[in-house]
């Protein structure tokens, strides 16, 4: 049976204090809580509710009063999930968002393998990615494509993150995601057999060009693109070209183009 912990009428230091405020804020702010304590934050009622039926343990429920939150306190009580009642203040000095919602969940993080890749579909491989909201937008669309998952090369920005969460909007749930060295992920992709293919800004073949409906997708770190030495493991390389001066997209930008070329591609082989 779930418990209800109400904070209202208690003094700011006093709730600041409480052992579950005081996780939820470590599990916002700092990776190593979430790398040891194996959970995260999910802020949102959306987010909160997917959260609840995708599988995975709810271990906290953090609630303000308001109306949007019964289905969401209602499924909760039924997971025998702990139920914390907390002033609109409170939660927001704890949570990451701008415009925080009135709820947000401790949730156990999804534990995936290189192994559980679906070899049928294309991986995005972000190579030392920094940016969180670009993290869980990556995340995001390759569910929206079809992909078989994603695959985050060391030293990368934690998929967890509060930020990637919101920008991946629930794929994190459903799409493996897998976090590992680029010497690692490279071995199991020559074992798949599948082509690793690195995006530059000057390559081989424009992206539309080749087969990439089960490939290996290398997209690089924001700021830099990918390095010579992962540039040189990869069995060729691709480019998007682009009008103007631009030189280059963002790499979110960059995954959904071939992403969905992939998906553009295993399509077509199905009509044919």
């Amino acid at each position: 049976m779930s418990t209800w912990s109400g904070f209202d009428g208690l003094g700011p230091d006093r709730s600041a204090q409480h052992r579950s405020v005081k996780r939820l804020r470590r599990l916002v702010r700092q990776t190593k809580a979430r790398s040891s304590e194996r959970a995260f934050v999910v802020e949102g009622t959306k987010l909160v509710d997917e959260a609840q039926r995708s599988g995975l343990d709810v271990e906290e429920l953090f609630i303000c009063p308001d109306d949007s939150v019964v289905d969401v306190v209602v499924r909760a009580q039924s997971m025998s999930t702990d139920v914390h009642l907390l002033r609109p203040e409170l939660l927001r000095s704890s949570l990451d968002a701008v415009n925080p919602q009135p709820v947000a969940a401790i949730v156990s993080s999804p534990s995936w393998e290189i192994s559980d890749l679906r070899t049928d579909a294309p991986v995005l491989v972000g190579v030392e990615l920094q940016n969180p909201g670009n993290v869980g937008t990556v995340i995001r669309t390759a569910e929206a494509a079809g992909c078989a998952g994603v695959v985050l090369c060391t030293p990368t920005v934690d998929c967890l993150n509060p930020k990637a969460v919101r920008a991946a909007a629930g794929s994190l749930f459903r799409l493996p995601v897998v976090t590992t060295t680029f010497n690692d992920a490279l071995a199991v992709f020559r074992r798949q057999q599948r082509s690793v293919i690195a995006t530059v800004p000057s390559a081989d073949a424009n992206y539309d060009e080749i087969d990439v409906t089960t490939a290996a997708l290398l997209l690089g770190n924001e700021p830099r693109g990918l390095a010579s030495d992962v540039i040189d493991c990869a069995d060729m390389t691709v480019s998007i070209p682009m009008g103007g001066e631009v030189e280059s997209l963002n790499v979110a930008a960059a995954a959904a183009v071939l992403a969905f070329e992939a998906q553009r591609q295993a399509r077509s082989r199905r009509t044919v």
